[in-house]
């Protein structure tokens, strides 16, 4: 539930052209495809190409065909797609600990390992960042509650980015905020742990 939240905050519309650049298995590019009636172009990058299968396979059981799935690192944006993308979601590479309920031997990671995790994740949202078109929404979500993997990144994206700005929003499961960005406590929202955040691209 909490990780189609951030499909939600998407908000994908028929006959748009939506990149999902972290997107295996897919789940968050066939919500976006079912939220557009399949009317437009969901474009499921992924870095690891061994996995892409997953979103094809899924997208053929579900009756989809506006997905278009291609390997790519998401640090390296394809320079056709610069300016011309309505919704972009950057479901970064994280330290996952907001999904340790299903996942207990993430407990056992040695932490150290994930010093490196903002660095990834601030490049792939400045990479991505390219593709959206002015009026269009970047979304970027973890499934974490570190704020250095989360709110960091994204204040530091925007201290950086004048062209774009927090998109308030809200849903009944997680409430919402003026600035954008929501953490979803399993505790407080019976959900995942997991973070959001949506941003408008307001200039050129």
């Amino acid at each position: 539930e909490a990780s189609q939240l951030c499909v939600r905050a998407l908000d994908a519309r028929p006959g748009q052209t939506v990149a999902d650049v972290c997107a295996c298995p897919g789940s968050k590019s066939f919500g976006a495809a079912l939220c557009m009636g399949d009317r437009g172009r969901v474009l499921s990058f992924d870095l690891h190409a061994s996995k892409l299968s997953l979103v094809r396979s899924g997208a053929g059981r579900l009756g989809l065909h506006c997905l278009e799935v291609a390997c790519r690192d998401a640090r390296s944006p394809d320079p056709s797609l610069l300016g011309a993308v309505d919704r972009v979601l950057c479901d970064v590479p994280c330290s996952g600990l907001g999904v340790m309920a299903k996942k207990p031997e993430i407990r056992y990671k040695d932490m150290t390992d994930s010093a490196r995790l903002p660095g990834i994740q601030a490049a792939v949202l400045e990479a991505s960042a390219g593709y959206v078109k002015p009026g269009g929404l970047l979304v970027y979500s973890t499934c974490t509650i570190l704020r250095r993997e989360n709110e960091d990144v994204v204040r530091a994206f925007l201290a950086a980015h004048p062209e774009f700005a927090p998109a308030p929003w809200s849903h009944p499961v997680c409430g919402g905020r003026e600035d954008g960005m929501v953490t979803l406590l399993p505790p407080e929202h019976d959900t995942d742990g997991f973070f959001i955040a949506k941003l408008k691209r307001i200039g050129n």
